[in-house]
C-alpha cells in the first residue's frame, strides 16, 4: 500500500509540474517591463480622488514610495504616509507582489500594508488630542498604467476594499 501511495505522489508531482509552465502566459514569475528590478515609484493621491463614503475632503494627501529590490521574483518594498488632517493619521510599510500581464506599460499588484499609525495614539492622548482609528494591516489590489516611461495613473483598493484610490504614479528611475 505504501508503494502505491509513493507512485501516486510521484505521478501527481510529474503531472502537476507540466501545468506550471502554462502559468507562463500570465508571467507570475517575472517582473513586468515597467516595474523592473531596481525601479523606484512615487505615488500621490489627492483626497478628492479617494471615494470613501462620498466625502470629498481637501486633506489628507497620501504619498507612497515603492522600491523593487534586485531579487529574481517581482516583489517590492514600500513606505506610505497620509499627511496630517489635523494629526498624522497613518504611516507604515508595504510589501507587494507584482504580476506581468504581457503589457509593457501595465503593472498589476497585490499588497500587504502594515500601518504603524497606532504608535502615535499614546502621544496624542498625552497632549490631550483626539486619537484616530486603529488600522493595523490591510490587503489591497492595485494596477498602474503608464502613458510613457515615467508618468502614469494607479488605481488601488482602499482599506478593506471600502474605497477606490486614484493616484498619480511617477517612475523615478
Amino acid at each position: 500500500m505504501k508503494l502505491l501511495k509513493l507512485f501516486f505522489i510521484i505521478f501527481l508531482l510529474f503531472t502537476s509540474t507540466a501545468n506550471i509552465f502554462s502559468l507562463d502566459i500570465v508571467n507570475i514569475w517575472r517582473h513586468s517591463e515597467i516595474a523592473d528590478k531596481n525601479s523606484l515609484f512615487c505615488d500621490f493621491c489627492i483626497p478628492p480622488l479617494v471615494f470613501d463614503d462620498f466625502q470629498f475632503n481637501i486633506l489628507p494627501v497620501e504619498i507612497r514610495l515603492e522600491y523593487f529590490p534586485p531579487v529574481p521574483l517581482p516583489f517590492s518594498l514600500g513606505l506610505f504616509v497620509i499627511t496630517p488632517n489635523p494629526n498624522l493619521k497613518h504611516f507604515g510599510a508595504r510589501l507587494a507582489y507584482h504580476f506581468d500581464f504581457l503589457n509593457s506599460l501595465t503593472d498589476f499588484y497585490l499588497v500587504y500594508s502594515h500601518n504603524f499609525g497606532w504608535l502615535r495614539n499614546d502621544l496624542l492622548l498625552e497632549y490631550n488630542d483626539t486619537p484616530v482609528d486603529l488600522l493595523f494591516y490591510d490587503i489591497r489590489i492595485g494596477v498602474r498604467h503608464f502613458f510613457n516611461d515615467f508618468v502614469g495613473i494607479a488605481l488601488e483598493s482602499g482599506y478593506h476594499f471600502e474605497s477606490i484610490i486614484v493616484m498619480l504614479s511617477i517612475k523615478l528611475n
